[in-house]
């Protein structure tokens, strides 16, 4: 009775995988390859949705309004300032305040830069013909030829199941992760003129450059374990492997991320530990004066 019951499910789990494979075949290049806007049964360019143009413009208006508090605060506190190094003067701020402006009205074209770079790392990667053969999906072979015990190959394509899913979850937040991003980046420029306010910008362009370019690092992982399977093809180490992939695939966001922060904990680290000797040079400096 068991093995009639492995049997139906590891048949039902063969055809549904066949049919989600056939479909998948031939969207593949441009939903896990590339970023386009996904919206439309035509891919094209993300900045290209009405929707998030829309809101851009909207939060640009923003950004321009809140041009004239930026600038009213910075000379309330250019009044009052005393530290070694002026961050509220004119001089100061102007600069920052004309790149924050062009970054502000250039940021659609600036983001679509970035997503097509994205595109192309990504498309040479896989693309590229190297010595282990075409490009394949670990985990093909495994979801559509037998291996093993019915039970074994139940449990693994289920586990593998799961995780495709968890990744195309992964794709749909990432796509309006950069919606989001990309409508509110007026306002991260702004960020950047203020001292106050400069840690916003420095996420915004944190989390931006983590969430486009999470793509190219999780094909090349992929394009890398694709070498691999090739003298692996119909065993159950084969299995393991395109469920160990997948699972790689779902961690590379967050070592991303990690790497990211350990980045900024370095540089942090590093200024203070100049500041620390700068004021220790000038009080040295004042103690043999006095």
């Amino acid at each position: 009775m068991l093995e009639v019951f492995s049997g139906l499910v590891t048949g039902f789990l063969t055809n549904l995988v066949n049919d989600v494979r056939d479909s998948i075949a031939g969207t593949v290049e441009t939903y896990l390859l590339s970023t386009h806007d996904l919206s439309t049964l035509t891919p094209r360019p993300l900045t290209d949705e009405p929707t998030l143009q829309a809101m851009f413009h909207l939060t640009l208006a923003m950004a321009d309004l809140l041009l004239v508090l930026v600038f009213t605060w910075a000379f309330l506190r250019s009044l009052w300032e005393r530290s070694f190094r002026a961050h509220y003067t004119l001089k100061a701020i102007l600069p920052r305040a004309m790149a924050a402006v062009v970054m502000a009205h250039f940021a659609l074209l600036f983001g679509q830069m970035a997503i097509d770079l994205n595109n192309a790392l990504v498309h040479a990667v896989w693309t590229q013909p190297l010595p282990g053969g075409p490009p394949r999906l670990p985990w093909m072979d495994a979801m559509t030829n037998g291996f093993g015990m019915p039970l074994f190959q139940i449990a693994v394509r289920l586990a593998i199941v799961i995780m495709l899913v968890i990744v195309a979850f992964t794709y749909v937040v990432r796509f309006a992760l950069l919606a989001v991003l990309l409508a509110v980046a007026p306002l991260a420029a702004i960020c950047m003129i203020l001292p106050e306010t400069k840690h916003y910008a420095q996420s915004w362009i944190r989390l931006f450059l983590l969430t486009v370019f999470m793509q190219f690092g999780q094909v090349l992982v992929l394009r890398f374990a694709s070498l691999f399977t090739a003298d692996l093809t119909g065993s159950p180490i084969e299995a393991l492997y395109g469920a160990a992939v997948l699972y790689l695939l779902i961690k590379v966001p967050g070592l991303m991320n990690a790497s990211a922060h350990l980045e900024s904990k370095t540089e942090h680290l590093a200024e203070g530990l100049v500041k620390r000797a700068v004021k220790g040079a000038m009080a040295t400096r004042r103690a043999s004066g006095a």
